[in-house]
């Protein structure tokens, strides 16, 4: 649970600096990235599979390279559970909803922009923890 905490506090404060700089170090995201591939390999295909998704993602424009990235790292560095099968879709399914919400609400273009995406993590993690996941 500690483990979980911590992340979520890097969360917070690379969501902020994305917010803040459109950019995420890669000196953040390649630690998780090494780390969780030495400790947490080999994954269930649902996680080769969502690492996959997110590759497209990045091929399509759809996410940038540094949020790619840092979901790879959490994804790997997080021991695989079976909340990861739902909860990732789910977080970027009601955070993208949230997203075009907001954008409608404020009169901008829905589509079309690019947005920082680091603050979805904190939205996953928060739904880990609340869920015991680890």
């Amino acid at each position: 649970m500690k483990i979980l905490l911590l992340l979520l506090l890097l969360a917070i404060l690379i969501s902020f600096y994305d917010l803040r700089y459109a950019r995420i170090p890669n000196a953040v995201t390649l630690p998780l990235i090494i780390i969780g591939s030495f400790t947490n390999l080999p994954k269930p295909w649902y996680v080769l599979f969502f690492l996959a998704a997110l590759l497209l993602f990045w091929k399509e424009r759809w996410m940038g390279g540094g949020d790619v990235k840092l979901w790879a790292g959490f994804l790997l560095f997080l021991p695989p559970t079976e909340i990861t099968l739902w909860a990732l879709p789910f977080t970027f399914f009601s955070t993208g909803l949230v997203q075009l919400l907001w954008r409608k609400f404020r009169g901008e273009p829905v589509t079309g922009r690019p947005t920082p995406a680091a603050w979805r993590t904190v939205v996953y993690l928060l739904i880990l923890i609340v869920t015991h996941a680890y």
